[in-house]
């Protein structure tokens, strides 16, 4: 297998006013991922944490929004007949249906419980694994009107950090007969790695990370989980579902796994005091090369003299930023999977 773990290290040299004006050297690491090429800087030194920023009146001022109990099958839209006679799927407390402002072919909303606001230690397993289980049907019943749409994302934005508009939590289903740039990215990335190997870059990555054993944080079933040597974000967790490629196939052990591991990595996050956080799952149907993936990454969280961890680096300069060194992610929340 063919997989290089690339590393570069830099240094700025200073005088700090943190330090009597002494000079002192500090440094920064430029990471190259194995897969894609692309490059990503770490720094170790952030602003700190200001603890954690009290979201009661927040939530209580917003409460009664449209995901709210009361509102829910009232004031959302409902799916074509066509696609969900019923107009909208439950499963259990998660409602699905249509969003209302699409920002895709197929693009739906999946109010996740009938609170207004949770904390991330209020999360549980279950919720994750009901709202997955609604999203499921919803992409197999969009396949089936209209089979061109092969390409999905599920997704969450957990908070204002990380984009979402109402407190009320919820994730999004979205798509395409197209793929998204980043989909794309990690599609020809993947199958040049498969007609070079013969096999499948995701496994390999997987066989050889169990051997370092620097950022693979554990398994649970067929879902493998650990931490990105070139991060995206900050706090990046991946999730790799062996042997399959689209959320179509999954069965209930694998989903439990699935919100199981979401739910350990938003224990961790609020451990230290995070409050914001962005997922994403990467289904993709016909693809040989592709393996059913999520990634979890954390947010600057809501405080006082709030930081935006979305600088010119990344939006200009199309070099993400981390402030934590992978290797070190990976041992500090090993214990969260246990």
């Amino acid at each position: 297998m063919e997989i290089k773990f690339e590393r570069f290290h830099f240094q700025s040299g200073l005088r700090s006013p943190l330090r009597g004006f002494e000079p002192i050297l500090v440094p920064t690491e430029i990471r190259v991922d194995p897969l894609t090429k692309r490059r990503s800087r770490i720094t170790t030194l952030s602003l700190p944490t200001k603890g954690r920023l009290d979201l009661s009146r927040m939530a209580e001022e917003s409460k009664g929004c449209f995901f709210c109990p009361d509102n829910v099958l009232l004031k959302t839209p409902q799916f074509l007949e066509e696609i969900i006679p019923a107009g909208r799927v439950q499963v259990g407390k998660a409602v699905g249906f249509p969003n209302l402002n699409p920002i895709g072919t197929h693009s739906s909303v999946i109010v996740l419980c009938q609170d207004h606001f949770l904390n991330l230690n209020q999360l549980t397993s279950s919720i994750y694994e009901d709202a997955l289980l609604a999203a499921i049907e919803i992409v197999k019943r969009t396949m089936a009107f209209d089979p061109k749409v092969r390409y999905w994302q599920i997704n969450q934005n957990f908070l204002f950090p990380a984009g979402s508009t109402i407190l009320h939590p919820h994730i999004q289903v979205i798509g395409d007969p197209m793929p998204t740039n980043e989909m794309e990215l990690l599609l020809n990335a993947g199958s040049s790695y498969h007609q070079r190997n013969k096999t499948l870059y995701w496994n390999d990555l997987v066989q050889i990370e169990k051997q370092l054993g620097e950022r693979y944080i554990a398994n649970n079933g067929k879902v493998h989980w650990l931490t990105s040597f070139a991060p995206i974000g900050f706090n990046e967790v991946c999730g790799i579902v062996e042997g399959h490629k689209s959320v179509t196939t999954l069965v209930g052990e694998e989903l439990l796994s699935l919100a199981q591991g979401i739910i350990s990595t938003l224990k961790y996050y609020d451990g230290k005091d995070l409050n914001s956080f962005n997922f994403s799952i990467y289904s993709v149907s016909g693809e040989p090369a592709h393996q059913l993936l999520i990634r979890i990454i954390s947010r600057t969280p809501i405080q006082p003299y709030y930081p935006n961890d979305w600088t010119s680096f990344r939006v200009f300069q199309s070099e993400p930023t981390s402030n934590i060194i992978p290797e070190e992610l990976c041992r500090e929340i090993r214990s969260f999977f246990s």
